[in-house]
């Protein structure tokens, strides 16, 4: 009877949750994209997930750079990047791309996380001809407008530029990962 050969494999990984909320964003951007079915949903989902990615992101590079870790974990997320930003010496215009997106961002974040009630009433004057075609469509809240295609296409693309800016700004010994979900390993005889 033969003996079955084994070999030794190992790998490693830093789980950085930025990448799967990206990437569950960018599934449903797309998928929003090319249905109307649940396309207000879908945009949505990408957007409070592109939301949060935000603040995963900012703790994937924080653990990296920031020396006082449990005070850096008690900040908001915005308040994160502002220290990120300054740590890094990243110049920042908040009139300009990407920072005027992430703090459109931030508002976002905050109206859904911290949602109220709004009445939200309509009128219109309408001829009898367009009201046999339009009879009751709700009135959408200003929360509602906001969740769009355009918004969720145009907020994962700058998160994804802050992905790119904060990489960069790393020194090169501590980029593995963040850009990236990357792992390592080897594979060998036994010893």
């Amino acid at each position: 009877m033969n003996t079955p050969s084994f070999f030794r494999k190992s790998q490693s990984r830093e789980f950085f949750a930025h990448h799967m909320l990206l990437h569950a964003a960018e599934l449903q951007v797309a998928e929003a994209e090319n249905s109307p079915a649940g396309r207000f949903n879908k945009c949505l989902a990408a957007m409070v997930m592109t939301a949060l990615a935000v603040e995963a992101l900012a703790n994937a590079v924080g653990s990296r750079v920031v020396v006082d870790w449990p005070k850096f974990e008690r900040m908001r997320p915005w308040e994160k990047l502002d220290l990120l930003v300054s740590e890094l010496a990243i110049a920042r215009d908040d009139t300009k791309e990407p920072w005027n997106t992430i703090r459109y961002l931030a508002k976002f974040r905050n109206d859904i996380a911290h949602a109220k009630p709004e009445l939200v009433e309509e009128e219109q004057l309408l001829p009898e001809v367009a009201l046999a075609r339009k009879v009751f469509d709700k009135p959408i809240s200003s929360m509602e407008q906001e969740i769009t295609v355009g918004n969720a296409r145009r907020i994962h693309s700058t998160v994804h530029s802050l992905k790119g800016i904060l990489t960069d700004a790393l020194p090169v010994k501590k980029r593995f990962g963040i850009y990236v979900d990357a792992w390592s390993g080897r594979e060998g005889l036994p010893a």
